[in-house]
């Protein structure tokens, strides 16, 4: 199946689960059942492909938009998922932002945040087709095909560090689980000490930042997004 993600100022199209950009394919990173073992809630019989990250699309500025593809598959009885991750502090001691935008379909986002006690503070949001939604500094994050058709997800994130995915390989995933019947279920490896449900509008007044569309705006005028490279500006 073919669609139009963008005409202008990219044309983007996603055909199946490859994305072409200006009429090129363009390289993506697999990640499969396999690799996903470590933070899946139970033992997984399935192999093979599970979701696709295509890095790089446009790069400016050290800042660079990428697009992950998620089709609607189970990784045993949860909802497809990425494999989840912290981002490390910068010069300023203060952790990396993201931000990301739902190009095609239904997510969830489970974010979580480190206490000094071992707990962790989790904060869960709903988004559908065009809702953009800010990872603020400090919090690692899964996101969640929770839809019926393949998720599109775009976001612009700082191209000089490397995520950090121990934490989210020890406690076998997130803090919840999004499983069958579209129940939330707590990961016991986890002590959890707060737990919130935000919408992307409430999450991205809290940071004050507000955005229409990550890909034109960031061509448009990357200034922007320099809380990106900066997160203490946030």
């Amino acid at each position: 199946m073919k669609r139009s993600i963008y005409e202008e100022p990219l044309k983007i199209e996603l055909v199946d689960d490859v994305i072409f950009v200006n009429g090129t394919q363009h390289p993506r990173d697999i990640r499969t059942y396999e690799q996903m073992r470590d933070v899946a809630r139970e033992e997984l019989l399935e192999k093979g492909e599970l979701y696709y990250m295509y890095r790089d699309i446009y790069k400016k500025d050290d800042i660079r938009f990428d697009i992950t593809v998620i089709p609607q598959k189970k990784l045993g009885i949860e909802y497809a998922k990425t494999h989840g991750h912290y981002h490390p502090k910068n010069e300023e001691g203060v952790e990396y932002a993201e931000i990301y935008q739902i190009l095609q379909g239904k997510a969830m986002f489970i974010l979580q945040k480190r206490n000094n006690n071992d707990t962790v503070d989790v904060i869960i949001i709903d988004a559908k087709e065009k809702d953009i939604v800010l990872i603020p500094p400090g919090y690692g994050h899964v996101s969640i095909n929770k839809g019926e058709e393949t998720l599109v997800l775009s976001n612009l994130v700082y191209d000089k560090f490397t995520s950090v995915y121990g934490d989210y390989k020890t406690n076998k995933g997130a803090a919840y689980y999004y499983v069958e019947e579209h129940e939330i279920v707590q990961n016991t490896n986890y002590l959890v000490n707060k737990n919130e449900r935000f919408s992307p509008e409430q999450m991205n007044k809290k940071f004050g930042v507000g955005f229409t569309d990550l890909l034109s705006e960031f061509i448009a005028e990357p200034s922007k997004f320099e809380f990106l490279k900066k997160p203490e500006m946030l």
